[in-house]
Protein backbone atom coordinates (compact mmCIF):
# COMPACT_ATOMS: atom_id res chain seq x y z
CA UNK A 1 0.00 0.00 0.00
CA UNK A 2 1.70 3.54 -1.09
CA UNK A 3 2.42 5.69 1.43
CA UNK A 4 2.34 9.66 2.06
CA UNK A 5 4.18 11.27 4.71
CA UNK A 6 2.49 14.72 5.40
CA UNK A 7 3.75 17.35 8.28
CA UNK A 8 0.00 18.26 9.87
CA UNK A 9 -3.17 16.00 9.19
CA UNK A 10 -4.38 17.68 6.00
CA UNK A 11 -1.01 19.69 4.05
CA UNK A 12 -0.08 17.20 1.79
CA UNK A 13 -3.46 14.98 1.09
CA UNK A 14 -6.48 18.49 0.84
CA UNK A 15 -5.38 21.46 -0.51
CA UNK A 16 -8.85 23.14 -0.52
CA UNK A 17 -7.24 25.62 -2.91
CA UNK A 18 -6.67 23.10 -5.70
CA UNK A 19 -10.18 21.21 -4.66
CA UNK A 20 -12.54 24.33 -5.55
CA UNK A 21 -9.97 24.77 -8.91
CA UNK A 22 -10.84 21.66 -9.96
CA UNK A 23 -14.35 21.54 -9.04
CA UNK A 24 -14.67 24.92 -10.99
CA UNK A 25 -12.98 23.67 -14.38
CA UNK A 26 -15.07 20.81 -14.36
CA UNK A 27 -18.53 22.05 -12.65
CA UNK A 28 -20.56 25.09 -13.34
CA UNK A 29 -22.84 24.27 -10.17
CA UNK A 30 -27.07 25.13 -9.88
CA UNK A 31 -27.59 26.81 -6.33
CA UNK A 32 -26.83 24.45 -3.62
CA UNK A 33 -30.00 23.91 -1.07
CA UNK A 34 -28.69 25.33 2.20
CA UNK A 35 -29.30 21.70 3.66
CA UNK A 36 -26.88 20.35 1.68
CA UNK A 37 -24.09 22.54 2.61
CA UNK A 38 -24.29 21.69 6.12
CA UNK A 39 -23.30 17.59 5.10
CA UNK A 40 -19.77 17.31 6.74
CA UNK A 41 -18.08 13.71 5.23
CA UNK A 42 -16.21 11.18 7.52
CA UNK A 43 -12.97 10.82 6.19
CA UNK A 44 -11.25 7.16 6.98
CA UNK A 45 -7.52 6.60 6.15
CA UNK A 46 -6.94 3.86 3.46
CA UNK A 47 -6.02 1.40 6.51
CA UNK A 48 -9.77 2.77 7.56
CA UNK A 49 -8.69 4.30 10.65
CA UNK A 50 -10.40 7.68 11.19
CA UNK A 51 -8.06 10.62 9.55
CA UNK A 52 -10.63 13.75 9.79
CA UNK A 53 -13.36 15.68 9.64
CA UNK A 54 -14.26 17.34 6.19
CA UNK A 55 -16.35 20.36 6.72
CA UNK A 56 -17.57 21.43 3.30
CA UNK A 57 -19.03 18.96 0.78
CA UNK A 58 -16.82 20.69 -1.66
CA UNK A 59 -13.85 19.44 -0.33
CA UNK A 60 -15.39 15.89 0.20
CA UNK A 61 -16.34 16.10 -3.29
CA UNK A 62 -12.77 17.19 -4.44
CA UNK A 63 -11.23 14.82 -2.88
CA UNK A 64 -13.54 11.96 -5.10
CA UNK A 65 -12.93 13.39 -8.03
CA UNK A 66 -9.54 14.20 -7.91
CA UNK A 67 -8.83 10.47 -6.93
CA UNK A 68 -7.54 10.95 -3.84
CA UNK A 69 -10.14 9.00 -2.28
CA UNK A 70 -13.47 7.19 -2.49
CA UNK A 71 -16.45 7.40 -1.58
CA UNK A 72 -18.01 4.34 0.61
CA UNK A 73 -21.07 6.06 1.77
CA UNK A 74 -23.32 8.66 -0.23
CA UNK A 75 -26.23 11.20 1.14
CA UNK A 76 -29.14 11.20 -0.69
CA UNK A 77 -28.52 14.67 -1.52
CA UNK A 78 -27.28 16.25 -4.85
CA UNK A 79 -25.26 18.60 -6.41
CA UNK A 80 -25.66 19.48 -10.43
CA UNK A 81 -23.77 21.19 -13.04
CA UNK A 82 -25.05 21.54 -16.97
CA UNK A 83 -23.83 17.94 -17.43
CA UNK A 84 -23.35 15.77 -14.48
CA UNK A 85 -24.71 15.16 -10.84
CA UNK A 86 -23.31 13.95 -8.10
CA UNK A 87 -24.00 12.95 -4.41
CA UNK A 88 -22.75 14.19 -1.42
CA UNK A 89 -19.95 12.18 0.27
CA UNK A 90 -20.77 11.01 3.72
CA UNK A 91 -17.62 8.73 4.33
CA UNK A 92 -14.68 8.73 2.24
CA UNK A 93 -11.16 6.03 1.87
CA UNK A 94 -8.23 7.65 1.41
CA UNK A 95 -7.00 5.60 -1.80
CA UNK A 96 -2.78 5.73 -0.48
CA UNK A 97 -2.31 6.08 3.07
CA UNK A 98 -1.82 9.31 5.09
CA UNK A 99 1.11 9.38 7.63
CA UNK A 100 0.34 11.90 10.48
CA UNK A 101 1.83 12.98 14.15
CA UNK A 102 -0.34 11.50 16.00
CA UNK A 103 1.19 9.95 18.62
CA UNK A 104 -1.81 8.55 20.64
CA UNK A 105 -5.28 7.06 19.45
CA UNK A 106 -8.11 9.78 19.74
CA UNK A 107 -10.27 7.93 21.93
CA UNK A 108 -8.20 5.68 24.63
CA UNK A 109 -6.53 8.80 26.37
CA UNK A 110 -9.15 9.73 29.44
CA UNK A 111 -9.53 13.46 28.60
CA UNK A 112 -11.80 15.42 30.21
CA UNK A 113 -14.01 15.94 26.78
CA UNK A 114 -14.24 11.95 26.69
CA UNK A 115 -15.04 11.32 30.03
CA UNK A 116 -17.49 14.35 30.45
CA UNK A 117 -19.40 13.81 27.07
CA UNK A 118 -19.20 10.13 27.56
CA UNK A 119 -20.81 10.84 31.79
CA UNK A 120 -23.23 13.17 30.17
CA UNK A 121 -21.35 15.86 32.34
CA UNK A 122 -22.63 14.76 35.48
CA UNK A 123 -20.85 13.92 38.63
CA UNK A 124 -21.15 10.20 38.45
CA UNK A 125 -21.00 10.10 42.67
CA UNK A 126 -24.00 12.19 43.50
CA UNK A 127 -25.34 13.16 40.38
CA UNK A 128 -24.42 17.18 39.79
CA UNK A 129 -23.93 18.64 36.71
CA UNK A 130 -20.67 20.02 35.92
CA UNK A 131 -18.81 21.89 33.06
CA UNK A 132 -15.41 21.71 31.19
CA UNK A 133 -14.37 24.01 34.21
CA UNK A 134 -16.22 22.97 37.17
CA UNK A 135 -16.12 19.21 36.73
CA UNK A 136 -13.02 16.74 37.68
CA UNK A 137 -11.75 13.50 36.91
CA UNK A 138 -11.29 10.72 39.25
CA UNK A 139 -9.86 7.67 39.01
CA UNK A 140 -11.90 4.58 40.31
CA UNK A 141 -8.89 3.04 41.84
CA UNK A 142 -6.42 5.91 42.31
CA UNK A 143 -3.43 6.17 40.16
CA UNK A 144 -1.07 6.02 43.66
CA UNK A 145 -2.29 2.48 44.23
CA UNK A 146 -1.91 1.53 39.96
CA UNK A 147 -5.18 2.12 38.79
CA UNK A 148 -4.26 2.55 35.34
CA UNK A 149 -4.72 6.28 33.38
CA UNK A 150 -7.47 5.11 31.07
CA UNK A 151 -11.21 5.07 30.26
CA UNK A 152 -12.26 2.14 31.98
CA UNK A 153 -10.64 3.57 35.54
CA UNK A 154 -11.76 7.00 35.42
CA UNK A 155 -15.47 8.87 36.15
CA UNK A 156 -16.79 12.36 35.62
CA UNK A 157 -16.97 13.89 39.68
CA UNK A 158 -17.52 17.14 41.14
CA UNK A 159 -14.56 18.77 43.48
CA UNK A 160 -16.79 17.83 46.63
CA UNK A 161 -17.30 14.30 45.70
CA UNK A 162 -13.94 13.71 44.59
CA UNK A 163 -12.39 15.67 47.54
CA UNK A 164 -14.48 13.28 49.64
CA UNK A 165 -13.35 10.41 48.00
CA UNK A 166 -9.38 11.31 47.71
CA UNK A 167 -7.13 8.73 47.49
CA UNK A 168 -9.52 6.09 48.18
CA UNK A 169 -11.67 3.23 46.32
CA UNK A 170 -15.82 3.85 45.92
CA UNK A 171 -15.63 0.99 48.59
CA UNK A 172 -13.12 2.91 50.93
CA UNK A 173 -15.28 5.73 50.82
CA UNK A 174 -18.52 4.67 51.08
CA UNK A 175 -19.57 6.03 47.73
CA UNK A 176 -21.57 4.24 45.00
CA UNK A 177 -21.39 4.99 41.24
CA UNK A 178 -23.96 5.67 39.67
CA UNK A 179 -22.38 3.62 36.32
CA UNK A 180 -19.27 1.65 36.10
CA UNK A 181 -16.55 3.41 33.90
CA UNK A 182 -16.25 2.13 30.46
CA UNK A 183 -14.60 2.34 26.86
CA UNK A 184 -16.96 5.05 24.29
CA UNK A 185 -19.36 3.63 21.83
CA UNK A 186 -19.11 4.34 18.06
CA UNK A 187 -21.90 7.20 18.36
CA UNK A 188 -20.00 8.46 21.55
CA UNK A 189 -17.14 8.89 19.68
CA UNK A 190 -18.28 10.83 16.71
CA UNK A 191 -20.08 13.23 18.91
CA UNK A 192 -16.64 13.47 20.47
CA UNK A 193 -15.25 14.54 17.26
CA UNK A 194 -18.17 17.46 16.01
CA UNK A 195 -18.96 20.25 18.29
CA UNK A 196 -22.28 19.69 17.07
CA UNK A 197 -23.52 16.24 16.12
CA UNK A 198 -26.35 16.50 13.57
CA UNK A 199 -28.47 13.33 13.56
CA UNK A 200 -28.50 12.43 9.92
CA UNK A 201 -24.88 12.53 9.88
CA UNK A 202 -24.73 10.65 12.69
CA UNK A 203 -26.92 8.03 11.40
CA UNK A 204 -25.24 7.41 8.12
CA UNK A 205 -21.53 7.16 9.91
CA UNK A 206 -22.53 4.98 11.81
CA UNK A 207 -24.47 2.85 9.85
CA UNK A 208 -21.78 2.68 7.61
CA UNK A 209 -19.06 1.71 10.07
CA UNK A 210 -21.87 -0.84 10.82
CA UNK A 211 -21.98 -2.22 7.31
CA UNK A 212 -18.50 -2.38 6.96
CA UNK A 213 -17.14 -3.68 9.95
CA UNK A 214 -15.20 -1.00 11.11
CA UNK A 215 -14.68 0.79 14.30
CA UNK A 216 -13.33 4.03 15.01
CA UNK A 217 -10.29 3.26 17.74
Amino acid sequence: MAEHSVGNEQAGWFDSTHGHNFLHHRLTPHPIPKENLMSRCLVLNASYEYLSISERWIDALSLVLSKKATSIEEYPEVVRSQRDEFRLPAVVVMNRYVKTRRKVRLWIVPTRKLVFSRDGFRCQYCGTGVSMKTGTRDHVQPLSRGGPDVLANVVTACRDCNGRKDDRTPDEAGMKLLSQPRSLTESEKIQCLLKTCRTKERDTWLECLTRIGVRLG
